[in-house]
């Protein structure tokens, strides 16, 4: 069953989620763990030892050991994993058409980061345009503010001249993953993936250790042209570059076609690497993508 959509801080809809795998971090959390503590999963029965619990003597154990060693039962505790959000903020991601890309991460970062702090995991963010962006990074850390910490980063980029040199490549997220912590993470990928396959192949490469969502942030926009026919200027989301463009029906089907292709392109590339992907479309539905996080594997 999935469970419903909680509010986090300030109103909004919290978005859950669920760790596939068994985590590693000595810190409690909410996460299955391979670390052996004083959680209720059991785990053996094992000699007892320097840091093993003697009020969990196990009597038949003990009295089976033909050496007389005293035997205890031991418990896997619950973890902590780390959270990160890893945004593109190339020049594409300022398109604003039936929404603010930059906004809707916002948005993702307000409504992610409350779950992780209710789930004891430390949050993170990581930008990137032409290269990992350190005046915005948020380190990993348990924090009640990290959603509006990240945010108040994100509403001060939408600001920036959305010409600059920098801003019109994301060729920095291939490089993000010296930024993210070492061990097992679940990362979220926020794009609006208009990066050429090359980029894409090696920045799901890079995060192979971690557990990633990949979040493409679309808009109908741009598979519905203005209007069926006559002239229209059209910009080049990355180059910034105009044309001026005759359109007509033919084009329009053309441009939704596209719009497919390039979704259904990445939803391969993701599996490759074993990653899953998710669309947002026109804004944030955090219900939406609960629902798709918390349902078993294989069914996303």
């Amino acid at each position: 069953m999935t469970a419903p959509a909680s509010r986090a801080a300030g109103g909004a809809e919290r978005i859950d989620y669920r760790i596939r795998w068994q985590g590693s971090d000595v810190h409690p959390g909410a996460h299955r763990s391979r670390v052996a503590g004083g959680g209720d999963v059991f785990r053996g029965v094992v000699p007892l030892g320097p840091g093993r619990d003697a009020r969990r003597i196990d009597l038949r154990a003990s009295l089976a050991d033909p050496w007389g060693r005293p035997w205890v039962r031991e418990f896997r505790q619950h973890s902590r994993v780390p959270v990160l959000l890893l945004a593109d903020l190339s020049r594409s991601m300022r398109f604003a058409g039936r929404c603010d890309r930059l906004a809707v991460c916002a948005d993702f970062a307000r409504a992610l980061a409350p779950a992780a702090f209710r789930n004891g995991d430390p949050f993170g963010f990581v930008g990137c345009d032409r290269e990992p962006r350190r005046e915005l990074l948020v380190a990993p850390a348990v924090s009640r503010q990290a959603g509006e910490t990240v945010a108040r980063r994100l509403e001060a980029v939408r600001a920036e001249d959305p010409h600059r040199a920098a801003a019109g490549s994301a060729d920095g997220l291939a490089r993000a993953a010296r930024w993210l912590p070492q061990r097992r993470s679940l990362v979220f990928l926020l794009s609006d993936l208009y990066l050429d396959d090359a980029l894409l192949e090696r920045t799901l490469r890079s995060l192979a250790p971690h557990q990633v969502v990949l979040v493409l942030l679309a808009d109908s926009a741009e598979r519905e042209p203005p209007a069926r026919w006559g002239l229209v200027r059209l910009a080049d989301l990355e180059s910034g570059r105009e044309r001026l463009v005759l359109l007509r029906p033919g084009l329009a089907r053309q441009m939704a076609e596209q719009q497919a292709a390039r979704i259904a392109a990445a939803t391969r590339l993701a599996r490759r690497h074993g990653a899953s992907l998710l669309v947002a479309e026109d804004g944030l539905d955090t219900k939406a993508i609960t629902r798709q996080l918390l349902q078993p594997r294989g069914r996303a």
